[in-house]
Order: structure tokens, then sequence, then C-alpha cells
């Protein structure tokens, strides 16, 4: 079959379950059903939050008789914690009026429909890029009483746009939500604890509808964190009466202030122990995002950062590379992916970055890769401002060795958390070095120039 006939086949042949294969899907949703949603049926809306896919989708797929894309099947089963084997499903032709049906209710099929990446990833959007089983463990994780999600990864990651569906998926639940973004916060707050108390629970108050002033409970002899404590779980707990998902963003930003931190942090962990025996604090499930807890002045038995579900965000791999580039309609394979990965590894934001430029621009990838780390490559602002983060004289020395040399390196635990925090470095048994070849080349020709 050559490259011109390809297209056409997918677009008239489908899929659909098979018995085994309708029976396999249905008892795992009977079975999330029993445990998350009180026995209650799923509707295609909540399963295609679930999963990623349309409702329609989802619908088509449970009347097991119109076809339906098989990799639409494939993220299904996935996200379910399902391996789809080649007895869950058959192949039949699919009519024109379906697939007409279908086009009309899919996204632009032009990549120049889709906008430039950055930032969190709508949910409609289709450029998310599953990491099963992450997506389905928090999703189950944030049924659970009183539990705490911990989502670690690098800058640009992909937190965020996690942080979203988890959102999502809680209102889908039935539960009340609150997102709160420490990146929003300025520094007067964030070096203030008693400050930082107070605005947390005043925006905890707001954002759940709850008409209370965290200020008129405040009492000075009991101190802030049990003013806040008693605020959060009598005002607001009480009044919401029902599961209430906060959702932090960016905690890490606490992490520069340690009088601050060695305050809020012990807090959060205090809450989830008080969830063991309290019924008003079980009602409450935190998510936090950071990047970062390398270097984190904390006791062990205060700190929150060994409580809960922890989920480290990896970076892509190579099938979820061509995945991407499949969805900007690029022609890729195992080479192509390759290449791209041999510079700047799975990092989520520079691949799509790249794939996007290739998809809309006439360059190549060899001129992308020759050109990666020179003014005119398309990096160069997230470059430039890597510089400029790590641009200090005292960190000069042990940048220059971690840049020129090849081997993982130790380094002082202090700036070990503040290179990792930026994404410049990532650890190893072995100590320390560069994550990623597109940093170790543009620092090797600045500290050239320098």
């Amino acid at each position: 079959m050559n490259s011109d006939e390809r297209p056409i086949a997918r677009r008239r042949r489908g899929v659909v379950l098979t018995t085994l294969g309708l029976e396999r899907l249905q008892g795992v949703i009977t079975q999330l059903a029993a445990q998350h949603n009180q026995g209650l049926t799923y509707s295609a809306e909540a399963l295609g939050s679930l999963t990623g896919v349309s409702p329609s989708t989802i619908r088509r797929l449970r009347a097991a008789k119109a076809g339906i894309d098989q990799r639409s099947l494939q993220q299904i089963f996935s996200a379910l914690a399902l391996d789809l084997t080649d007895n869950d499903f058959r192949w039949v032709d699919r009519p024109d009026a379906e697939l007409a049906a279908e086009e009309l209710a899919q996204p632009p099929s032009s990549v120049a429909a889709y906008r430039y990446p950055s930032g969190p990833i709508p949910l409609a959007s289709p450029l998310y890029i599953l990491r099963a089983p992450i997506e389905q463990r928090a999703f189950q994780e944030i049924t659970q009483p009183g539990c705490v999600v911990r989502i670690k990864a690098p800058p640009q990651f992909g937190k965020s746009s996690l942080l979203l569906r988890i959102i999502h998926q809680a209102q889908q639940l039935g539960y009340a939500t609150a997102l709160m973004d420490f990146q929003q916060l300025d520094a007067a707050i964030l070096s203030d604890g008693d400050r930082l108390l107070q605005w947390f629970s005043a925006t905890l108050a707001l954002k759940l509808g709850v008409e209370a002033d965290p200020t008129a409970a405040w009492n000075t002899i009991v101190g802030s964190q049990l003013s806040a404590t008693l605020f959060v779980r009598e005002q607001v707990l009480r009044t919401v009466n029902r599961p209430v998902l906060l959702a932090i963003n960016d905690l890490g930003r606490l992490f520069e202030y340690p009088a601050t931190a060695q305050g809020f942090l012990p807090l959060l962990r205090s809450w989830y122990e008080e969830a063991s025996h309290d019924d008003l604090w079980q009602h409450l499930r935190l998510v936090v995002t950071y990047s970062t807890d390398s270097y984190l002045p904390l006791d062990i038995n205060y700190s929150p950062f060994n409580i809960g579900l922890p989920l480290a965000l990896p970076e892509f791999t190579a099938a979820q590379v061509l995945e991407l580039a499949g969805l900007y309609g690029l022609g890729w394979g195992d080479h192509e992916a390759q290449q791209l990965m041999a510079l700047v590894g799975g990092h989520p934001s520079l691949v799509h970055e790249s794939i996007y430029h290739l998809s809309q621009d006439s360059m190549g990838l060899e001129s992308l890769l020759q050109t990666a780390c020179t003014p005119q490559g398309i990096y160069q602002g997230h470059l430039q401002k890597l510089l400029a983060e790590v641009n200090s004289p005292q960190w000069a020395e042990p940048l220059r060795a971690l840049v020129m040399g090849e081997e993982a390196i130790s380094l002082d635990p202090l700036l070990a958390y503040q290179l990792e925090g930026i994404g410049l470095i990532k650890g190893s048994a072995e100590g320390w070095q560069i994550s990623r070849d597109l940093y170790r080349q543009y620092l090797r020709q600045r500290l050239s120039v320098d």
C-alpha cells in the first residue's frame, strides 16, 4: 500500500467491540462506578472526561454497532488500565454518512487551526498526550477521603494541564473545587506567614462561595495556624458539607521563603492527619504541584512531602512524540523522533514547540536541529530565560563543571535544589548532570564566549 492510499483506508475502516471486549470494558466501568460513583452508572460525558475521548465516541462504542477509530479505542482502554487485545475488537467498514458526522464532531483537521503551544493545554484540546496510568491514578485517588496528591515535575512538563483535568474530574463527581495559583502571589504575601494564611483562608472561602471573613475569626492569642485551621474546618468545610478538591499550583514558590514555608506546609500535613478521625477534614482532597523538593529545611515529621500519593510526571516517550507528531499531520517514524529527542529529550514543551513549528513552517527537522542553539533557533527565548536564571558569579564554577563534563557530579544541596527547580539538571544515584543536550550545547557556547 503506498502513502497516498493509507489515509483513505484509515478513514473508511473502524473497529467495534466484540462480545468479549464489551464484557471486559463494562466490567471495569461497573467496578469503578461501585468504588468511586456510589454505584451509579457513568454517563457518556463522565466517561469521556475520564478517558479523554468525546461522549459521542463513547456512545458509539457502547452500542457496538458503529465503528470508531482504533486509536480512540486504545486510548479508552489505556485510561481504564486495560490491555487492548486482538480478541477485544473487530474491523468494520464505516458508511459515508457516519464518517461525515464524525468529521463534523472532530476539531478542525487543519494544523493551521492549532494555536501556538503555550501554557496549559485546554480541556477540549485533542493535543493533550496521556501519560497513563498517571491520569487514572490521580482520578482514583481524589475519591479517597482526606487524600493528598503530590505532582512533581520540572517547569513546562504539563503539571498545570494535568491539574485542569483532575479538577474537571472532581467536578464530574459532584465535588466543590478551588484552584489557588501561587504564581500569582507577590513577595509581600509570601514573606509574611500570618498574611499568607489570612489570604489563603479568604481565597478558599471566596472560591467555594462561602460568605465568611477570616479576619473576624482570627485570634492572635491562639495564633495564625490554629485560626486558619478552625476557619477552614468550621466556616468552610462545614458550610460546603460535601467533598472539596483544593488544588494548589506551583507550591514551590513558597520554598523561596523558608520561614513562611515552615509555618504553612506543616499545616497541610496536619489537616491530612486530622482526616484519619475527623469527618469534616475527610471532605478535603488536596492536590499540589511543584518542581523540586530536593532542598527543603523541614523536619520529616512535619513535611507534607512524604504523605499521600506522589506522582512524578515523566518525559515523553518516543511513542508519545510520534503520537503528537501524528496529530499535527507529520509522517514521522522512529528515526525522526530519536533525532529530536537526542537534542531535547522528552521535554513535553520543547517537543511540542518543535513539532508545532515543523507543521507550520517550511523548515525541516535537520534545519531546526542545526539552528537550535543559535539566535535564529526556535528555542532562543527559552534558552535566554534559562541563562538569565543561572547567570550568577557563585554558580560559575559548578556550572562549568556540569556543562563541560559528561559525568554526573556532586553539588551543594541548595544549588542542586535551585538548578533542578528550573529544569536544568536531573539527579541519579551517581550525582547530578545536565538534563538535556540542548542546554549543554547552548551553555558551552555561552561559557566559551564569556
